[in-house]
């Protein structure tokens, strides 16, 4: 149970197994610190915890809800909290703009959100301003940002289940979804690891995508590649739509647009307000390839078999291996199916040293 506190504004939920948080025993105290009597902080374990910790942010009445972590932190807590609030009555197909604001951090791998929004102050330095801001009774600034509504089936213990969460980028399958699985296989995730990928990508493509593969030892060279731009089985429909495919190198949807480390700029279109921006097709990899330089640029993408345009909602449905999609860096497992739509807008908070 939390402390109450009569002026208690401020709920912050720390993430020990984030990037910048690991090895860091006095995580709690040292925001505890900062934030004084007008907030409170929580580290959790694991994922369930979470909830139960929500609650009793919106019991004390504090409006601001801080995800001390990555990405990953903030997807948790958004589902979270859209659970709660759809059971007070709530919609998540309402367009809604949640009743408390959350504050990403920067601490994570990507930090996506955090970037997007134009935080570039740590955490420790976001809550100062924070605090006082509260202190001096002067408005917080405030962003808004799309989201992204799931719902769809999933293979738990030889059940089919039904799941619903809520994100900001999606890689359900294809070149996006294989990307983030090498990505955070490795030990350190960062920008550099960016640029490892595509250039291992490049170099084994001759042995998998050109007349090379035919010869003795091609395929083991060329496995990378392959794995990378392999297609999946899968029925898409944009907007009521069946696209014309049956296999598909990338679907990928995202309500905000995405600065990969500084390497990539995807998803530009989906900062229009409540537009989703997909990128989903069967192009081939050299198409792929070609469109690198774009992709550096947050250009538009283009080539055969490539659709980059905004849309309201997509349905992708597994007709082979069943998906293993990658929803703000967390991997969803044995999902049969999902629906996306537009979510619920969030209020962002901007506390600098002018607020």
């Amino acid at each position: 149970m939390l402390q109450p506190f009569s002026d208690m504004q401020i709920a912050i939920i720390t993430n020990p197994n984030s990037r910048k948080n690991k090895g860091r025993s006095d995580r709690v105290s040292a925001l505890q610190d900062i934030v004084g009597d007008h907030g409170t902080v929580h580290q959790t374990q694991s994922t369930d915890e979470i909830k139960p910790l929500l609650r009793e942010f919106l019991q004390n009445k504090a409006e601001y809800w801080v995800a001390d972590g990555g990405d990953g932190a903030l997807h948790w807590m958004l589902r979270a909290a859209m659970e709660i609030f759809e059971e007070q009555g709530l919609s998540a197909n309402d367009e809604l703009t949640l009743p408390i604001a959350m504050l990403p951090t920067k601490g994570g791998t990507i930090d996506f959100v955090a970037h997007n929004v134009g935080l570039q102050q740590d955490t420790e330095s976001l809550l100062v301003n924070l605090r006082a801001a509260l202190e001096r009774g002067a408005a917080v600034k405030e962003s808004l940002i799309d989201s992204i509504a799931i719902s769809g089936l999933q293979e738990v213990d030889g059940k089919v289940l039904p799941f619903r969460t809520f994100g900001f980028a999606v890689a359900a399958c294809g070149v996006g979804q294989k990307f983030f699985e090498k990505y955070y296989d490795h030990s350190d995730p960062n920008p550099k690891t960016i640029v490892k990928i595509v250039a291992n990508a490049l170099a084994s493509m001759p042995a998998a995508v050109t007349p090379l593969k035919k010869m003795p030892g091609a395929s083991s060279l060329g496995r990378y590649a392959s794995d990378l731009f392999a297609p999946v089985n899968a029925l898409v429909e944009m907007d009521g739509t069946t696209l014309p495919h049956n296999s598909f190198t990338g679907v990928h949807v995202a309500s905000m647009s995405l600065n990969l480390g500084g390497v990539f700029h995807l998803f530009p279109k989906a900062d229009q307000p409540g537009k989703l921006h997909a990128l989903v097709g069967a192009p081939s990899a050299m198409t792929i390839v070609k469109n690198l330089p774009r992709m550096a640029k947050g250009k538009a993408l283009r080539g055969n078999g490539l659709i980059d345009q905004t849309c309201e909602n997509l349905f992708i449905r597994s007709e082979g291996k069943l998906l293993a999609p990658i929803i703000d860096g967390e991997v969803y497992e044995n999902v049969r199916e999902m629906t996306l739509s537009l979510g619920p807008r969030i209020r962002v908070p901007l506390p600098s040293s002018d607020s």
